[in-house]
């Protein structure tokens, strides 16, 4: 990890930190970018494009269509391909100056960018979507609250929804540092969505990198459900 990344890292854990003894664990996502002042390269997750593995995954599976929901949609790159692919897409994040972007970045754009907490997701939401985009988001919420996050997202699929996630996959034999990111374990995963039907759990792993050269490669998994 180069100097830029390693002192990133830093920053977010000590954000995460002081978040969560201050018992709002999430609050540390609006102050890293409000601090970024629309500065891509200080949001270390930050690609600038959409992510290639949903990408292909999207592409090999024609057949699902309709209403998107991204999930912790960052700066909307994921958000608008999808719009883009012809899904109607509702993208939210839990920080108003990562919603505030997407707007700027993207000011005619068909996405309804909206203001939400996943712990917490409107009403309306429930049931609703025929695929929903989770990337990176469970594997840097706290562990105690990370369950009902986890737990939230089947509930609002529709009948014939799917659940497309991707991140990193925990692995014993690897040494990892301090979170966020905390690696997720695919056992976990499983029972969080065992009412779903699992598609396919792939890894891989991909020195592909964002403009920013990413946080250390690691093991990670795409997965589906409905």
């Amino acid at each position: 990890m180069d100097e830029h990344l390693a002192n990133l890292r830093v920053q977010i854990q000590k954000l995460s930190n002081k978040a969560e003894s201050n018992g709002t664990p999430l609050s540390w996502f609006e102050e890293l970018y409000e601090n970024a002042n629309r500065e891509s390269e200080k949001i270390p997750w930050a690609r600038m494009e959409p992510h290639p593995k949903m990408v292909e995954w999207i592409k090999n599976h024609p057949e699902i269509s309709g209403k998107a929901l991204v999930v912790g949609c960052g700066l909307g790159d994921d958000a608008e391909w999808l719009g883009n692919s012809g899904f109607e897409v509702t993208a939210f994040d839990v920080s108003k100056s990562s919603i505030d972007w997407c707007r700027e970045r993207f000011p005619n754009s068909p996405v309804n960018y909206c203001v939400e907490d996943l712990l917490s997701p409107p009403k309306n939401w429930l049931n609703s979507f025929d695929l929903i985009v989770e990337i990176h988001i469970l594997q840097a919420i706290p562990e105690k609250i990370r369950d009902l996050a986890a737990e939230t997202l089947p509930s609002l699929l529709n009948s014939n929804g799917h659940l497309l996630c991707i991140g990193r996959l925990f692995n014993s034999t690897i040494e990892e540092e301090i979170g966020p990111p905390w690696p997720l374990k695919r056992v976990w995963l499983e029972e969080k969505f065992q009412e779903l039907n699992l598609i396919n759990f792939t890894l891989f792993t991909t020195e592909e990198t964002n403009i920013n050269g990413d946080f250390p490669i690691v093991p990670r998994f795409i997965a589906a459900w409905n």
